[in-house]
């Protein structure tokens, strides 16, 4: 059965007058109704306040923040800055008459330096072609000047092609004189000579070979002495015929340069191209 107010106080006095108790009360019973009043509206208040604590959800920035106020002592808790996926951070803020709590302090900073890339070994120029190694040239051509010289025309006054008479009308009488087959062999001497010389000739071409005795020189630095390697730098067009360097002089000749086993010349002669006397 519900009782109003009115009912409760109206009894409470009924109760306090009552001569059975003897002894005189001082109690107020609207004191008494009020006082119940407020607690049991305290109650209500708690009750209502607990289960209805505020929270509020931000799903996109993963952020809760939600608070408990307790109307007797003041006291305010809260949390914020829950993170879905970073970390997350508390903290308590006591109300009056309480003690500073300690906040926790926040993780350090990811680093987002980037390692530096490794310096570049491209150059910001252009880029020049790599120097090129002149050819190594071959060693130059000793040049020998002793003795006389042997022309590719002749050797003194005589030339190639002279027949016997115009032989012994410039350089005199050919001597040791002999004939073999249709060549003849001769030996001249003389102001018309730079030295004693054989000579070979035939009726019909003239003197064929001019084969001095003594050292001579070729007008290209060859002479006794010069190396194969001379000769082929000098005559570049030379051919081996058995122990000698046949070498192009002129149009008609050539030069015959004997070498000896260690490849250096011994000799020269001068011979036409074609002739078949031998090299007297």
């Amino acid at each position: 059965m519900n009782m109003s107010e009115e009912d409760v106080q109206q009894q409470l006095r009924d109760l306090f007058s009552d001569e059975r108790i003897g002894v005189p009360s001082t109690l107020n019973p609207e004191t008494i109704v009020a006082g119940a009043k407020r607690r049991r509206r305290r109650r209500q208040m708690m009750q209502t306040t607990t289960g209805m604590a505020a929270a509020v959800v931000m799903v996109g920035g993963g952020l809760a923040v939600f608070s408990i106020h307790d109307k007797d002592n003041g006291a305010v808790i809260s949390a914020d800055q829950l993170s879905m996926g970073a970390s997350a951070t508390s903290q308590v803020r006591p109300g009056p008459g309480s003690q500073e709590g300690s906040a926790v302090p926040p993780p350090p900073p990811q680093s987002t330096h980037l390692p530096e890339p490794p310096p570049s070994t491209i150059s910001d120029g252009p880029v020049k072609p790599p120097k090129t190694t002149a050819a190594t040239k071959p060693p130059s051509q000793r040049k020998v000047t002793t003795g006389a010289l042997l022309t590719a025309s002749g050797f003194g006054k005589l030339r190639l092609g002279m027949s016997e008479s115009e032989a012994e009308a410039t350089a005199g009488q050919l001597r040791a004189k002999e004939v073999r087959g249709g060549c003849t062999y001769g030996y001249a001497e003389g102001s018309a000579v730079p030295g004693p010389t054989s000579v070979s000739l035939t009726e019909g071409d003239g003197i064929t070979v001019i084969n001095p005795a003594g050292t001579v020189h070729t007008p290209e630095g060859i002479g006794v002495g010069s190396t194969e390697a001379d000769i082929l730098a000098a005559y570049p067009g030379s051919t081996k015929d058995g122990g000698a360097y046949v070498a192009p002089a002129g149009a008609v000749s050539a030069y015959r340069i004997f070498v000896s086993h260690d490849g250096s010349a011994v000799s020269i002669l001068l011979t036409s191209l074609n002739q078949d006397c031998q090299f007297s």
